[in-house]
């Protein structure tokens, strides 16, 4: 099984991590809809590897993403409107989102149960990465936490973190805080770099 490299996962989901974080609630259910389409997408391509030939695995990938994540949008739309209009179109993100899509591509080449610990931990590392930003941006941009006010801090928010350029100063400080922690470097699948306009790695042979 391929390493995990947290930065590298937090940094191809940045558009839905900076998307929900403006407050705990948007990243709560910003955080479930990427467990959902994860694990979903993965558990089907896992169980349906050795069927799709190699010709096919990107198509097979990128409409299987895009259908889970469509499903998650409508489901939320139907059973939690709040929740939906919170996220917004950042929810149809997902469908082409570089995160996913790796963890898409994992159960392709290594099949469920590899790739199903692969989608958990690619989950827990962004709701928790997206709730410590959001909670951040939250209680010290707008002095609450979770739409409750927070009196004794109001007096001293920083409007800026709550505004895309707070946003995105907090989250690259956050990454390299993160970075300096998991140092390790990860080897993305070919589809997923090729998507990334990455080189291709170099394997020994």
């Amino acid at each position: 099984m391929k390493k995990i490299h947290p930065v590298t996962l937090l940094f191809l989901g940045a558009v839905p991590a900076l998307a929900a974080s403006a407050d705990v609630c948007a990243a709560l259910g910003m955080s479930a809809a990427v467990l959902v389409v994860l694990l979903c997408s993965t558990l089907l391509l896992g169980l349906l590897r050795r069927l799709i030939p190699a010709e096919a695995k990107l198509p097979a990938a990128v409409l299987t993403v895009a259908g889970f994540a469509s499903m998650t949008q409508l489901l939320l739309g139907a059973f939690l409107p709040t929740a939906a209009a919170m996220l917004g179109l950042y929810l149809a993100v997902l469908a082409v989102d570089l995160m996913i899509f790796s963890a898409a591509e994992a159960a392709l080449d290594e099949g469920v149960a590899h790739a199903l610990g692969r989608a958990v931990l690619t989950a827990v590392c962004f709701a928790v990465f997206v709730l410590v930003l959001a909670a951040l941006r939250e209680v010290f941009g707008a002095a609450s936490f979770a739409g409750h006010e927070i009196a004794a801090l109001k007096a001293y928010r920083i409007p800026l973190l709550i505004q895309p350029a707070g946003g995105l100063i907090l989250f690259s400080i956050l990454l390299a805080v993160v970075n300096r922690i998991f140092p390790a470097g990860q080897a993305q699948g070919a589809l997923t770099r090729a998507a990334a306009g990455l080189a291709p790695e170099n394997k020994e042979a």
